[in-house]
Order: C-alpha cells, then structure tokens, then sequence
C-alpha cells in the first residue's frame, strides 16, 4: 500500500514537469487557399441556415455551394 501511495505522489510530482518540458509547436498561419475554403463553409453555412436546410437538403446545399469557386 505504501509503494502504491508513493509511486502516486511521485506521478503527481513528475508529470506537471514532464509536460512543461516538452517543446511546443510554434503557431502556424493557414494558407492563403485554406483561409479562402474557410471564408467560403462559412458563407454556405450562413446561407443554408438562413434556409432553415437539414439533412440531405443541406448536405446537398453545401455541396453544390462549396463546388463553386
């Protein structure tokens, strides 16, 4: 019991540490092209909303409405 109750506090103790030392990945800006298809699925889920679509009826909206570039 003892063993188990220090290997926890050790876990406790290590982990927060560990974690801090990993390296952490530098933000990375989207792409020009991934802005664009951003701008675009939220134009299309602005419109299919507005049209109050559900199920198939918007699946095929935003289809149709990504398609056009």
């Amino acid at each position: 019991m003892k063993i188990v109750l220090a290997a926890l506090a050790a876990a406790a103790v290590l982990l927060p540490t560990l974690s801090e030392a990993a390296p952490r990945k530098a933000a990375v800006e989207p792409s020009p092209a991934r802005l664009a298809q951003q701008e675009r699925m939220r134009g299309c889920n602005a419109t299919a909303r507005e049209q109050s679509l559900r199920g198939q009826g918007r699946k095929d909206f935003m289809r149709t409405c990504l398609s056009h570039r």
